[in-house]
């Protein structure tokens, strides 16, 4: 990839979202990065802390078309042309939906032989009436996929597989799991104490864990239905050290759909925490005994993936990409079912310490051996590479 110029457009850079903090690893692992990409962001980088603020201490500029509303589109496709121009473009690297249909329309007016690589990151979700620009873009992007200049890139075989049945190109379409810091992500007996002191928990208590933010794709409704169901088919020596754990913004006993299913199952207050969102999610971690994931939609399971990399044995729904993560089908139950989910957290539990123990190890093994900084970097260079290949419509 000498003297090459890829040219990233992201939407927005003042937050920690999982797109922009993909593209800040990737760039962070490769020497002289500043030499060989530029940012444009469709939003001005607002001060304070962000993923902006740590590439920028790259030595990376972040340049902006700012265009922050529709109506600032006409003059801030100018800005973006314009900016765009400003140095010589090897590569259009455009992340999410927006930038990827930007990138079709700055194309024309670069060298014709300039690839378009596209990062798609979640599943096709959003119907007309909800979403209906994100909708638009989706279905206006899938012919345009069939172009061979555009390879695309997803985080999951889920999303793969999701846009292929939109009608979405999938032969230069190439599949890069998240990376995961296991150093930040670690069991830590020390860390472990603390955190359960911090939280009061009880020595003996059995800490079942889950972490996302509350939409209804997470379905903690179904969590909180099979924590009900547990409780109620565990052993008096079990029911009395079981205690569950979610964190994420939106989550508080004063809110939907907790409150109301607090209520519903009878389920006493001191069996469960509720945290809102949590800046120390990997801390966190090392109090759980056993993490839960029970979404009804995922692409790539990043929550999962950190838990596993905590050395936490877990169960996870049989969404997106979480059976080939997890990789143990025992420990894959149906989404929607909170029966299912019970009747798995219960035979997991029943378990000697030391097998569950044993499960928790093999998970990190796991997560070192296949989702490490540099396996993701490596891809990225390889399909970057590919892309502006003069044989680019046979990639694989």
């Amino acid at each position: 990839m000498n003297n090459v110029k890829i040219l990233h457009l992201v939407i927005d850079l003042s937050g920690f979202g999982g797109a922009e903090m993909t593209l800040q690893r990737y760039l962070s692992q490769i020497p002289d990065a500043a030499k060989h990409h530029r940012i444009i962001t469709l939003r001005a980088l607002r001060p304070g802390p962000s993923v902006g603020a740590m590439i920028k201490a790259l030595g990376i500029d972040i340049e902006t078309a700012a265009i922050d509303r529709l109506t600032d589109l006409p003059l801030g496709l100018f800005r973006l042309m314009r900016l765009t121009r400003r140095s010589p473009v090897r590569a259009l690297s455009a992340w999410l939906y927006y930038p990827a249909l930007l990138a079709l329309i700055l194309r024309i007016f670069l060298p014709k032989n300039v690839p378009v690589i596209w990062h798609i990151r979640s599943l096709p979700f959003g119907g007309f009436l909800t979403k209906p620009a994100r909708y638009l873009t989706q279905r206006l992007l899938a012919p345009a996929s069939r172009m061979k200049a555009v390879t695309i890139i997803s985080n999951s075989d889920a999303a793969r597989r999701a846009h292929q049945d939109l009608g979405y190109e999938t032969e230069r379409w190439f599949v890069i799991p998240n990376a995961i810091d296991a150093d930040r992500y670690r069991p830590d007996p020390s860390r472990r104490l603390t955190m359960r002191h911090a939280l009061a928990l009880d020595e003996e208590a059995l800490v079942l864990g889950a972490v996302g933010r509350n939409v209804p794709e997470k379905a903690y409704q179904d969590l909180i239905a099979a924590f009900a169901q547990l409780r109620a088919m565990s052993p008096a020596s079990l029911k009395d050290r079981l205690h569950l754990i979610i964190a994420g913004r939106g989550v508080a006993l004063d809110t939907e759909p907790f409150s109301h299913l607090i209520a519903q199952h009878q389920m006493p207050k001191e069996a469960i925490s509720l945290l809102g969102a949590r800046s120390d999610i990997a801390e966190l971690m090392t109090a759980f005994d056993v993490f839960v994931m029970p979404s009804r939609s995922e692409s790539f399971p990043n929550a999962l993936v950190e838990a596993m990399s905590t050395s936490l044995p877990a169960i996870a729904t049989d969404v997106g990409d979480c059976h080939v993560v997890l990789d143990q089908d025992d420990l894959i139950v149906p989404k929607a079912n909170p029966k299912a989910l019970a009747e798995a957290l219960l035979t997991f539990l029943s378990l000697p310490e030391k097998q569950r123990s044993e499960r928790g190890a093999k998970n990190r093994a796991r997560v070192i051996a296949c989702y490490s900084p540099d396996a993701m970097v490596q891809e990225f260079e390889r399909v970057f590479a590919l892309a502006q290949a003069t044989d680019a419509p046979n990639l694989k």
